[in-house]
């Protein structure tokens, strides 16, 4: 086994002969076994051990025989003791999932500080099928049957690809000594159930059942890596990304035979499941309704006409800005402005909305940049009213909004800046009337947007 186990590290690049290895080790007869191996293997080794508290004397009777295996072989040695239950209900997670996010989190820690290029794990085959079982019972693409990479960032696994049974024998050939955790033994949590119950019918239908397993993950790593390409291809079609947004043409997603598919995988990296993916994509097919939005616990999605906008749901922001003086730059957000105070005689107007020109006299302090708000109100310059040609005529933002086609997330993004109570520039659009240069203008405020991002 030992030669598998070398030859596979190799094939996946785990590890050399100079890599020092962070070892997770509960103690029991999979982690225990890894350890041999690696230390037979001449891998030099330290050694990392969680107590959960979980099971009271027993998970402590666990640290301790680590502890003391540790110091026999003197090997480096580190333990943390968690108060998983009460991360447990702080987090409002399982037990299962509050002690991944605990034991993954301190490994690092370790690995950072102590010089460690990796962290080895004791999974294994059996752990692989449960992985596998337990992502079709959830509903799973591709990638579900993929189950457990050999190396994921940090993280090795080199014995994914032996059995319980073959480790159970190697613990009984070498003597190795190893700790049993009880908990394993009953059909509490999702895994334990299908170990117990699902895998041996399975076997009775299939006794090579572990060795099509390996085969069907060899197979669907392959097919990722087809489907990969594939959608890197279709995505040239009608995914984008600019400042931080990401934006999805919908006609194509609708129109193709496996739209919804190629949602899931777009959308997928977002922090959306497939149950979210399934309800975009009904919208889509459905009402279409522009401003409707979907949450996932990173990143929002907006529905805006022909497209799916996609941005980070919890983006800190200042309210506002204010000023008491003329700045030479404004930073705010999403803005970068430059600012100067022009004579008039000097003055090269031009029409892009990234400028501004605002006679200078009519500025009263203090200068406001902030965000809209229901109810703003201005005087566009350029909109004449129909009865009184050349007179702009007051519109409400929320108006002008609309009649322009802004999108929700325009809306959002777009700033307004107010000199005293008046709305002097719907930033990156229009300035108000009641501020445009005339024949008495003398001196002008000169706003230019170097940069805006979402």
């Amino acid at each position: 086994m030992i030669n598998r186990i070398q030859s596979y590290t190799q094939q996946h690049s785990l590890f050399n002969s100079g890599t020092p290895v962070l070892v997770a080790c509960s103690g029991g007869v999979d982690s225990m076994v890894l350890i041999d191996i690696l230390l037979k293997l001449k891998i030099k080794i330290g050694i990392a051990h969680c107590n959960f508290q979980l099971r009271g004397k027993d998970s402590n009777a666990d640290e301790s025989f680590v502890q003391q295996y540790a110091a026999e072989k003197n090997i480096p040695f580190f333990t943390e003791r968690f108060d998983t239950n009460t991360f447990k209900k702080e987090k409002d997670i399982s037990t299962q999932m509050a002690a991944r996010e605990l034991r993954y989190e301190w490994f690092e820690k370790i690995r950072k500080e102590n010089g460690y290029h990796v962290i080895a794990t004791a999974h294994h085959l059996d752990d692989q099928a449960e992985t596998i079982l337990l992502n079709i019972s959830r509903g799973t693409g591709i990638k579900g049957f993929t189950g457990m990479q050999p190396k994921n960032g940090f993280i090795i696994r080199p014995l994914l690809e032996v059995s319980k049974q073959e480790i159970v024998d190697y613990a009984k050939e070498n003597k190795i000594k190893f700790r049993e955790d009880v908990s394993n033994a009953t059909d509490d949590y999702q895994r334990n159930a299908i170990r117990h119950n699902v895998i041996p019918e399975l076997q009775k239908i299939n006794p090579s059942f572990y060795n099509s397993i390996k085969e069907l993950i060899s197979r669907m790593n392959d097919y990722m890596v087809l489907s990969d390409e594939n959608i890197d291809q279709l995505k040239k079609k009608c995914y984008s990304e600019k400042n931080g947004m990401a934006e999805i043409k919908m006609g194509f997603i609708k129109t193709h035979k496996a739209g919804k598919t190629i949602l899931f995988h777009m959308l997928n990296g977002f922090g959306f499941n497939s149950d979210q993916t399934g309800q975009v994509f009904e919208n889509l097919i459905g009402s279409n309704e522009s401003g409707k939005q979907f949450f996932s616990e990173t990143h929002r999605i907006v529905v805006d006409r022909k497209s799916l906008f996609i941005v980070p749901k919890n983006t800190e922001r200042e309210d506002y800005i204010v000023f008491d003086k003329i700045p030479h730059h404004i930073n705010f957000n999403n803005y970068k402005i430059e600012c100067s105070v022009v004579p008039i005689a000097e003055m090269n107007v031009k029409t892009s909305g990234r400028f501004a020109y605002i006679d200078h006299d009519k500025i009263e302090f203090p200068l406001l940049l902030r965000y809209y708000k229901e109810g703003d109100y201005f005087y566009p310059f350029g909109l004449s009213k129909p009865k009184t040609p050349g007179k702009a005529g007051k519109k409400k933002l929320s108006k002008y909004f609309k009649d322009e086609k802004f999108s929700l997330l325009d809306k959002e993004n777009t700033a307004v800046l107010f000199s005293g109570e008046k709305l002097v520039w719907l930033v990156g659009h229009r300035i108000d009337d009641r501020f445009k240069i005339t024949p008495n203008t003398k001196t002008v405020f000169k706003m230019l947007i170097i940069d805006k991002k979402l």
